[in-house]
């Protein structure tokens, strides 16, 4: 509220007795912006060099919008050129000596622009419009060694735009001369001054009830499970689809399952559950299909060699011609020799193998030990790059499948893509404010032109409102509001916002403006409930 004056019955009024009562609503509304600390720049005034052709001054963007600490608006509708050559008193800027280096503060200030001037009972001009205005002031500091000096202080009556720097000999200011690490952005409430309600919260546990330390616990949950330092994935927690023999749906259960299958020893044993392609031999060959059926067809051939009536043999008396490491004449010898070789710690060496394909890994032509070698490699490696947190590694390499879900839904795409997604609706839906049933929002908002005691039906609100507020501005220029709406004023017993339910005992709620005044007003009306 703000501090009133109580003019009386045949009271002569003053110039300074009326202005006093227009200072004292003014500052009504600057005492509210600084109470909850709003100030800073909301829009606009973003520097840079002088387009076409840079020179000491620098351009600002427009519109420009800000308030400063006093609660004072600044407002610019068109862009504007700042002079960097001189500062606020007319001094030049220039850098003396050759290697310094001088700071510049540009502040944005709050003034008036005086108009209309008319002629008082006294004969003397005075200006009938006093609007708010705005300047640029270029404060300089001390010069310095390049790198030390030190920045322009900030003032309380204005808001810094930028930090430029000035060098030697300098006659243009480009884009890394203009400093913004420094530029007094719009502040409308500090995070640790907001509060929350943790009571209920599973995960999160900030360290004090405030929007700041619950964004700093969020911090910290995220960070954690998204280095694996804790709250990681379980294998049962990431779901499978099941494939093949595998009819678990979650990875742990999956490869849990995967082991029992492959391990079996009774129908269907693991064997069976491992293909192989066929293997052409003279006289015997084996046909495509599971590691246990061509085990299978082996165990046949071989029970009918040993079984045959006629034709068997010992393998001593099968000659044999000696080769490579294998020295020995007949087929006995030569097996028991190669056993011996395959035995030995070289063994894999003496094996070779062929051209074993595959996508992304393959296996080159060599010996069994080399494409051990290379296999236990490409291993090292895959596990290496899921354990990795470099981009495009770890989560990256893990596919999946399109998850569903409503209202969120995860597509198919990598695990990192997934968490990705999943993590910034999170945060998406920490940072709403539309997500809590038991604080009041906006429903339903109007505005528009009332004449002298009109009053406009606005229809069903649909339910009972928690508030109903007015806002009225008297300044009506084309049937549009000029200036500030005013929340509580002269005329805002005149004002009548009233909620009935129908008559027919129907669900509704009818909501009705009247202007009881006698002019005309620009009136916004907003309704607010609570819940669904």
């Amino acid at each position: 509220m703000a501090d009133r004056t109580d003019f009386y019955f045949r009271q002569r009024v003053t110039e300074a007795e009326l202005d006093l009562a227009f200072t004292l609503m003014e500052q009504a509304d600057r005492n509210l912006a600084t109470d909850i600390g709003v100030f800073g720049i909301i829009s606009g005034a973003v520097p840079s060099s002088h387009a076409p052709v840079a020179d000491l001054t620098i351009d600002m963007t427009a519109p420009g919008r800000a308030y400063d600490k006093l609660g004072e608006r600044i407002f610019f509708g068109t862009g504007q050129r700042v002079d960097c050559s001189v500062d606020a008193a007319g001094v030049p800027t220039d850098v003396k000596t050759q290697g310094n280096e001088r700071p510049l503060g540009v502040f944005l200030q709050f003034s008036r622009q005086l108009s209309d001037p008319r002629t008082d009972g006294n004969s003397q001009q005075v200006y009938f419009r006093r609007d708010e205005s705005f300047q640029f002031i270029v404060r300089q500091g001390v010069e310095a060694a390049a790198g030390a000096s030190v920045p322009v202080p900030l003032e309380d009556d204005a808001l810094l735009v930028c930090d430029v720097k000035r060098r030697f000999g300098q006659t243009q200011i480009q884009a890394g001369d203009i400093d913004l690490s420094r530029r007094q952005h719009f502040v409308f409430a500090r995070a640790d001054a907001v509060q929350v309600q943790p009571g209920l919260w599973r995960v999160l546990a900030p360290a004090a009830p405030t929007a700041q330390a619950s964004l700093d616990a969020a911090d910290g949950v995220l960070s954690d499970h998204l280095s694996g330092a804790a709250r990681r994935h379980g294998a049962d927690a990431i779901d499978f689809v099941p494939h093949a023999f595998l009819a678990s749906k979650t990875l742990g259960a999956a490869l849990g399952e995967l082991v029992d299958d492959l391990l079996a020893v009774v129908a269907p044993a693991g064997a069976s559950r491992i293909g192989v392609d066929a293997i052409p031999g003279t006289p015997a060959a084996l046909q495509q299909g599971s590691v246990r059926s061509q085990l299978a067809q082996l165990l046949g051939a071989l029970n009918t060699h040993l079984g045959a009536a006629s034709g068997a043999h010992a393998a001593s008396a099968i000659a044999a011609t000696p080769f490579g490491q294998v020295t020995t004449t007949n087929a006995q010898a030569q097996l028991q020799q190669l056993v011996t070789l395959l035995a030995a710690v070289a063994g894999a060496t003496l094996i070779g193998s062929d051209v074993a394909a595959g996508n992304p890994y393959k296996l080159a032509a060599g010996t069994a030990r080399d494409q051990l070698v290379s296999l236990l490699a490409q291993l090292n490696s895959h596990v290496a790059d899921l354990a990795s947190q470099a981009a495009g590694l770890g989560a990256a390499k893990i596919g999946d499948v399109d998850l569903g879900g409503s209202p969120y839904h995860v597509g198919a795409g990598t695990l990192h893509d997934q968490l990705t997604w999943i993590t910034g609706g999170l945060n998406a839906h920490t940072a709403s404010g539309d997500h809590d049933a038991r604080y009041p929002r906006l429903t339903y908002s109007n505005g528009q032109l009332y004449n002298a005691g009109q009053s406009i039906a606005h229809g069903d609100i649909k339910g009972w409102p928690a508030i109903v507020t007015t806002y009225y501005n008297s300044g009506i220029l084309g049937g549009l509001p000029i200036g500030p709406f005013t929340t509580s004023g002269p005329l805002s017993s005149q004002i009548l916002a009233t909620v009935t339910k129908n008559s027919n005992n129907t669900s509704g709620f009818q909501l009705s403006v009247q202007n009881n005044s006698a002019q005309q007003l620009y009136i916004l009306v907003n309704v607010y409930r609570v819940g669904a």
